[in-house]
């Protein structure tokens, strides 16, 4: 199982509807396959940032950049390329 690190300095957590929608796209990116992550990693670092993307007004999305790699000793070593994904592209739940 992968552990995730978050990164939401880019959005406005202070925001509640924006911390609620954002909840619930990473319940949806918990179901992720992770097809095509490097091999041995144990952790993904996931950095928010707003999306330009969206069905309507006043409907929040978000960009995630994944990073694949390992913990060690406390600290994140990235492996391979970032993955950029969207609110769009995640698998519902």
């Amino acid at each position: 199982m992968l552990t995730r690190i978050l990164d939401t300095s880019g959005i406005d957590m202070g925001n509640p509807e924006i911390q609620g929608e954002l909840e619930t796209d990473l319940r949806r990116m918990d179901r992720l396959p992770h097809n095509g992550m490097p091999e041995n990693v144990d952790t993904y670092k996931v950095k928010v940032t707003p999306s330009i993307r969206t069905y309507m007004p006043g409907l929040h999305r978000f960009r995630f950049e994944i990073q694949y790699g390992n913990m060690k000793e406390s600290k994140f070593e990235p492996k391979g390329e970032p993955v950029l994904s969207q609110s769009e592209l995640l698998p519902m739940i």
